[in-house]
């Protein structure tokens, strides 16, 4: 398991690697939804470095405004 940048729970797992091996891993957070990949700058994989203003408290998480759904598809009718 891995410390997640975002909200630094030590609960995020790796779920993909790239099809060439070693060059890239995908690694994904149960606690705060946030996926990211190996390859990407230190800023978005080391919790340090992970910009303060994008952090998420683990606590706050169950209070999230829940996303709201996508309306369906309008059809044109020409």
């Amino acid at each position: 398991m891995k410390t997640c940048p975002r909200c630094e729970s030590k609960k995020a797992e790796m779920v993909s690697q790239s099809p060439v091996k070693g060059a890239w891993e995908v690694y994904s957070c149960p606690v705060c939804m946030f996926t990211w990949r190996s390859s990407e700058p230190e800023s978005i994989t080391n919790p340090e470095k992970y910009n303060k203003a994008f952090k998420v408290d683990p606590q706050d998480v169950p209070n999230a405004a829940k996303v709201p759904p996508v309306p369906e598809r309008r059809i044109s009718h020409k």
